[in-house]
């Protein structure tokens, strides 16, 4: 923004420099006026010429009057009818100068105090022009560091959004591993049940062989070959329930890193957090929702970490009962 120039202070105007002036004129012809001596002088305060005028006019004397050439008794006379005009007239004169006098120095006295009070105003408005081009200057800051807050805010709020994917990811994941381990436990019921049946088989074999002891021979072939067919089934049975094993072994280890890569994302994403609300330590507010976000989150890993502990615990009770 411009600002107006100050004005320069007038200069300095002597009184010797008016008197002069005064004289110069005079013996021009000319009548000092105020004007004039300033157009002569060409600079300085007109209040500070007036005043110096009026006291150049106030110390010269009146200059005498020539001495009339005629008679003695009409001079006489008109001298003492003069000598009275005279005498009231330069009275009046006097008078009026010296009223004139003061009501000059009067407004040339007003005339500085107007022209100092200009000064005075102009510094004030030069001043009051400075600080608000200083106002604007600290307003387009703060303007620049809200834009740079805000623009923070929007990337924090991004990372806590792709936060939150992330573990709806893998709250997807261990329901997929939660599905596994039902069908896990599902085939194995199965295959419990298959060998109870193969037990109950021999039982009726071995029941068949007492009643019919006249079909031994026949009964212990087939005997025999119910336990080979048993021994085969317990041996698959052995072998499913070792898959079985080395499965959940390995679901639970892939579950583990899975839930301890989590476990990483929520630490980094609150130790982002604690260093945004750290950066951004004049905006309290993005700051609370923020960490409000981050404890919302902790929250939600560890409710999945005590769920998926609990699942894992019931297939790792049936495997010690087996």
């Amino acid at each position: 923004m411009s600002r107006h120039p100050t004005a320069p202070p007038p200069a300095e105007i002597t009184f010797e420099q008016v008197a002069a002036a005064a004289e110069n004129l005079e013996g021009r012809g000319a009548e000092p006026t105020l004007p004039r001596v300033c157009e002569h002088l060409g600079a300085g305060s007109p209040n500070r010429i007036q005043r110096h005028l009026s006291a150049w006019r106030a110390a010269r004397e009146p200059a005498p009057l020539p001495a009339p050439r005629l008679p003695g008794a009409l001079i006489e006379a008109l001298e003492r009818e003069l000598a009275q005009h005279a005498d009231s007239a330069l009275a009046r004169g006097q008078q009026l100068a010296e009223e004139a006098r003061a009501d000059a120095a009067s407004l040339a006295e007003l005339g500085e105090a107007l022209e100092q009070r200009v000064l005075e105003q102009a510094a004030r408005l030069e001043a009051a022009e400075k600080a608000a081009e200083e106002a604007r200057s600290h307003r387009d800051q703060l303007q620049g560091e809200l834009n740079q807050l805000r623009e923070r805010l929007e990337s924090e709020q991004r990372e806590s959004r792709e936060h939150r994917e992330a573990l709806l990811q893998a709250r997807q994941q261990v329901e997929m591993l939660r599905e596994q381990l039902e069908e896990a436990a599902q085939a194995r019921a199965a295959a419990e049940r298959q060998a109870r049946g193969a037990e109950a088989e021999r039982v009726k074999a071995e029941r068949s062989q007492a009643v019919a002891e006249t079909q031994r021979d026949s009964a212990l072939a087939q005997v025999r070959e119910k336990a080979e067919q048993q021994a085969a089934l317990q041996k698959e049975l052995q072998a499913e329930r070792a898959r079985q094993r080395q499965e959940v072994a390995e679901l639970r280890a892939e579950h583990k890193e899975r839930l301890d890569a989590a476990e990483r994302a929520r630490q980094e994403a609150q130790k982002q957090a604690q260093e945004a609300s750290q950066r951004a330590s004049k905006a309290e507010i993005r700051a609370e929702a923020l960490q409000a976000t981050q404890a919302a989150l902790k929250s939600r890993m560890d409710a999945l970490q005590v769920q998926q502990r609990q699942r894992s615990m019931r297939p790792q009770g049936e495997q010690e009962r087996d």
